[in-house]
């Protein structure tokens, strides 16, 4: 098998260069790409970087929607040795700032539809140092994808990446208001694209729909499997149910991953029933628990399809996988450890648990983060030995089935994207009117949970839950804003004056199965 990135998709080039590798579905122009000619794009643009300075090593941010440049960036980027540091698009640009400086960022490529926010941070990306690349268009004082690759050497690099040296780093919530930088390593890709593709079956044959935004890993790590793999990857920036119904059906597509919002979108439109979806084999979810009528709906619209759930994360990759044959007898839980990974739930002193008692989740295994990206006090507190912990609280049935019961350190899921509060909470506290607040997640059919803020304002002033609404949108990202504000008296404390944010989270999760 192929050692790096690069080395697959060359010998793709070389033995199936007809076989289409990636098209862009809903798009105006559903053109595609050979395996020949996706090599020949990648190998320029790894070269174009090369020429702006950007080297093994470096690394190059990535503020862009699905597209097949998307997926040609990753893979040059991996050509050349480099680290991919993919931004979230709904990030504001402080939010950008922050992590294209903190990941000291050589280059930023970008769609034209984020020209603003880039033009407003001007000269504040300093270790850019001019080197913005617009993927759509001419756009005065920057360079042009399309240019570069037309004056660029289609010649690939004389050596083969480091196996040893960082490809992916994504950014995760910050418990403490900023998000981590998580090294993900070259050569721990491409062992999780073997495990990826026994697990799911995933081969030459396969033809993926890649509808959830390939800033987030779990979607790039599948996208790259697939090309690993040398089968079809049908990627969309339109994640409408009926796009991507629409897709599935015009492609034959075989399989894919998508948020459980994404899967109960597509239930929920009732436009299943009038597309042909019996060529897809395989359904992958995670991010948060699939709610059981979802569950049935999906099992019941592709009646081949084998939904699998996962959980995992930046830090980890997939740690445990729960089958399509077990989805109605183990309702909630995540499955069982996918070969390679070893969990084990401890106690407070570090003890393990029996079956059906809680612990913290204890993760070891071979895909697991380098470190967090000069934090090494994140980086010590994460690990224990050759063990790794995000923190998450889960029990084990007499099977061996994991089942997530709880976050340790606060984190809210909503609509897939983590969230902390402690990130929020120091943003609602910039504001003049608020005294104290305290945000957790509370339980919502269609997200999972949603972000809860409840504020004590200070004494006299007059704010609104409205007002706090709109300074939160204009300093994070809109899946951060709290979608419910109570202004109240008071809030729970500690004898140490510690507000209790389990005794905010504690009335609206009162008759739930899992406090997630």
């Amino acid at each position: 098998m192929p050692r790096t990135i690069g080395n697959a998709l060359e010998w793709h080039a070389l033995n199936t260069p007809d076989k289409l590798a990636v098209l862009a579905a809903g798009a105006e122009d559903e053109t595609g790409l050979t395996y020949a000619q996706l090599w020949d794009r990648v190998c320029r643009l790894a070269s174009a970087l090369r020429g702006l300075g950007v080297g093994p090593g470096d690394r190059v941010a990535l503020l862009m929607v699905n597209s097949v440049r998307y997926v040609e960036a990753y893979h040059a980027i991996a050509v050349l040795g480099a680290s991919a540091v993919p931004l979230n698009f709904r990030y504001v640009a402080a939010e950008i700032d922050y992590v294209v400086n903190h990941a000291e960022a050589s280059a930023l490529l970008f769609d034209s539809a984020f020209d603003a926010i880039v033009s407003e941070l001007g000269g504040r990306l300093e270790t850019v140092k001019g080197n913005l690349i617009v993927s759509d268009a001419v756009l005065p004082g920057k360079f042009n994808y399309e240019e570069l690759l037309k004056a660029a050497s289609p010649e690939a690099p004389e050596q083969d990446a480091d196996v040893e040296g960082c490809f992916f780093q994504g950014y995760t919530a910050g418990t403490t208001g900023f998000p981590k930088g998580c090294v993900n390593l070259h050569g721990r890709f491409v062992a999780f694209f073997k495990r990826c593709a026994m697990l799911y079956d995933i081969g030459p044959d396969s033809i993926e729909i890649v509808g959830a935004p390939l800033f987030h890993e779990a979607p790039t790590l599948f996208m790259m499997t697939q090309v690993f793999r040398g089968g079809t990857v049908i990627v969309t920036a339109d994640p409408t149910p009926a796009n991507l119904l629409q897709s599935i059906e015009r492609h034959r597509v075989t399989w894919g991953f998508m948020v459980p919002t994404m899967w109960d979108a597509i239930v929920s439109s009732g436009l299943a029933a009038s597309h042909d979806l019996s060529s897809m084999k395989t359904l992958v979810s995670a991010g948060a628990p699939l709610m059981t009528h979802t569950k049935e709906a999906l099992l019941e619209i592709f009646p081949v399809g084998d939904l699998n759930e996962f959980y995992g994360a930046t830090e980890v990759g997939i740690v445990t996988n729960l089958q399509g044959r077990d989805q109605r007898r183990k309702l909630r839980s995540v499955g069982r450890t996918i070969p390679g990974f070893h969990v084990k739930l401890v106690d407070d002193n570090g003890h393990e648990v029996k079956p059906g008692e809680t612990g913290e989740i204890w993760i070891r295994g071979p895909i697991l983060i380098r470190e967090y990206f000069k934090n090494p006090e994140a980086t010590a507190s994460a690990r224990h030995g050759d063990w790794f912990t995000l923190s998450d609280m889960g029990r084990f049935d007499e099977e061996g089935y994991l089942y997530i019961v709880d976050r340790k350190k606060d984190m809210i899921i909503t609509g897939g994207e983590n969230v902390y509060p402690a990130e929020v909470e120091a943003v609602l506290s910039q504001h003049s009117a608020v005294q104290m607040c305290a945000v957790v997640g509370i339980p919502d059919k269609k997200w999972g949970e949603i972000i809860y803020a409840a504020v004590v304002p200070r004494p006299g002033a007059l704010v609104t839950p409205a007002d706090l609404e709109s300074h939160c949108s204009r300093l994070m990202a809109r899946f951060k804003v709290p979608k419910r504000i109570e202004l109240v008296p008071t809030l729970p404390m500690s004898s140490f004056g510690k507000i209790l944010r389990r005794e905010v989270r504690k009335p609206f999760w009162e008759g739930q199965s899992a406090a997630v």
